[in-house]
């Protein structure tokens, strides 16, 4: 059945978020994202502060203390692939500070950006309830959480490809012609009808410039801005985090399925987003010529196995939480199935799935295989697929919105929605304590501050080569401003500034022999793995240990007549 700007399917009442007769659905203005957007910044600024900073984040705050051109003359040794997220954070901490509040905020505004642009997707692709719900279970999700509350990009990078991904969708939508015989229409709202499309114009992914011609809409000056804006979201993309353009491949996809069921946009418009990805990628090109010259640096990254794809779980949250959100997508889809075919279209456009199916499972897919395969070194790492969260995201609002057609409908999908969030709310807890992210680094250096003396020396036990962190071991003592960071390390060559490194590098044994001629007071701090003991015949003995989550830190003390003449041999082991 062909139609001209309007549903070519016929739709009984609740199909769609609005009702019939040309009313507007009131869920799909574009103001409705500021709800799902607010939502999850407040979820994600409660406790920000609790949790300790992590041993990533030692590495973000040993990179930012320091100035500017010095920190671009390190990003030359280590760490260049996160030269974007350093800059940002380089400014924040000089505007307010480097606390917990302040070095994470960037990664909360960041998640609530992304949870507003995927309101405007679900609108854009479903309808106005399904870009609500996609909103809202967006903010509940305990991955979105953990990452918000994370001094690190990937928050950032999550945002940039929800944005990218909706520039890519207006492009398409734009670049769709309005008519075409025998063909099945797309007939969601047109380019600036943010939402404000009558009930017949939702549920499908909008058709493009009324009244042009195919060749004519895939030329028009608003496709040309969707396409300006996709190729500098990419092109941030790729500066945040080199592998996060494996979503390429995923919109690639996106592009063919819109031109499958759609019939169109056709070869121009494929040659104007291959232009748009070559931009982002010659932009994203000196970042990654430099970073595979600090190949050495993901030299600690292990084969995935069948652990990594079960953890994949947890783009949506603990197995449980999982679980639930799965069994709600597939009697969503069931119940569209068995209401008919029409029925099935108008829950499941092929636009939705066309770009959330291939962005959730392209990425992680692609990126395992990589790193399986014995000719390259294994980079899957579960962090670096987290901007795959939206798009778990936008299938689940979507489901829920598929099951909320009538008042019983609104209830079963409205308590849905509160038994997924129940599931997550444990999870949730946990990530917001002291411990919640792995590490009590923070507990640490309060031990350090209560019991150091006059005097104290520090020992950091190195576990990698200099090579593969850049000295990030001393993170520890870079992270809070009181106890490690007062004390003098012994374990120290040059400091990271000198060396243009994270950590700056260490001493050899002989210098820190002759350093402890004089200690009678040293604190060893190691990371996960408990620090072998010193050697007897230097005279100390263990006088308090610390085993905090992910953190060892030992006191050893001796006479002061045992520290005269006793520079000899290896002082740890």
């Amino acid at each position: 059945m062909a139609a001209s700007g309007s549903q070519s399917l016929a739709r009984s009442p609740g199909v769609s978020a609005a009702s019939h007769a040309g009313r507007p659905d009131p869920l799909a203005a574009g103001w409705v994202a500021i709800g799902p957007a607010v939502i999850t910044l407040v979820v994600t600024l409660y406790r920000i502060g609790v949790p300790s900073f992590t041993r990533d984040e030692g590495a973000t705050l040993l990179a930012v203390h320091r100035s500017f051109p010095q920190m671009i003359r390190m990003l030359g040794n280590v760490d260049v692939v996160h030269t974007e997220y350093y800059a940002l954070i380089w400014v924040t901490t000089r505007l307010a500070g480097s606390g917990e509040l302040a070095a994470r905020a960037p990664s909360a505004v960041a998640m609530a950006v992304a949870a507003g642009v995927v309101t405007l997707l679900g609108q854009r692709l479903v309808s106005g309830r399904a870009g609500l719900a996609s909103g809202l279970l967006f903010a509940a999700l305990p991955s979105v959480s953990f990452y918000a509350e994370d001094a690190r990009e990937y928050a950032l990078v999550t945002a940039l490809a929800t944005i990218a991904s909706y520039f890519l969708v207006r492009a398409l939508q734009a670049a769709t012609p309005s008519t075409a015989a025998g063909m099945r229409q797309p007939t969601g709202p047109r380019p600036g009808d943010e939402g404000t499309g009558p009930q017949g114009q939702r549920g499908v992914p909008g058709h493009g410039v009324r009244g042009l011609a195919p060749g004519e809409a895939e030329c028009s000056p608003g496709l040309t801005l969707w396409l300006i804006g996709y190729a500098a979201a990419m092109a941030l993309l790729g500066l945040g985090n080199i592998l996060s353009l494996l979503l390429i491949a995923a919109h690639a996809v996106t592009v063919a399925v819109w031109h499958r069921c759609y019939r169109g946009p056709g070869k121009p418009f494929v040659l104007r987003w291959l232009a748009s990805v070559a931009v982002a990628v010659v932009v994203a090109s000196p970042v990654a010529i430099i970073a595979s010259g600090q190949a050495h640096q993901v030299q600690w990254i292990k084969p995935p196995g069948l652990v990594a794809i079960i953890a994949m779980a947890g783009l949506v949250g603990p197995q449980p939480m999982f679980f639930i959100v799965v069994a709600v997508v597939v009697i969503a889809l069931v119940t569209s199935l068995v209401s008919g075919r029409a029925r099935l279209r108008a829950d499941w456009p092929a636009g939705l799935w066309g770009l959330a199916v291939p962005w959730l499972f392209l990425p992680p897919a692609l990126l395992f295989t990589v790193s399986v395969i014995p000719v390259t070194h294994p980079l899957y790492v579960f962090r670096y697929i987290a901007f795959c969260i939206p798009a778990a995201a936008l299938l689940a609002g979507t489901a829920l919105a598929a099951l909320a057609r009538a008042a019983v409908g609104w209830a079963v999908a409205v308590a849905a929605l509160i038994v997924i969030v129940v599931a997550g709310l444990g999870t949730q807890a946990s990530e917001r304590l002291p411990t919640g992210h792995g590490y009590d680094i923070r507990l640490a250096n309060q031990a350090v501050a209560s019991h150091e003396r006059p005097g104290d020396a520090l020992m950091n036990v190195r576990y990698w080569p200099l090579s593969w962190g850049g000295g990030v071991e001393r993170g520890m003592e870079g992270e809070y401003p009181y106890g490690l960071a007062r004390l003098r390390d012994i374990s120290q060559a040059r400091g990271p500034v000198a060396s243009a490194t994270l950590g700056g590098t260490f001493a050899r044994p002989s210098v820190e022999n002759h350093r402890l001629a004089t200690v009678t007071r040293l604190w060893v701090a190691s990371w996960s793995k408990a620090p072998a003991p010193l050697p007897r015949r230097l005279g100390f003995t263990v006088a308090y240990t610390l085993h905090a989550k992910g953190v060892w830190l030992r006191l050893y003390t001796r006479p002061h007549a045992a520290a005269t003449g006793s520079a000899t041999g290896q002082p740890a082991g």
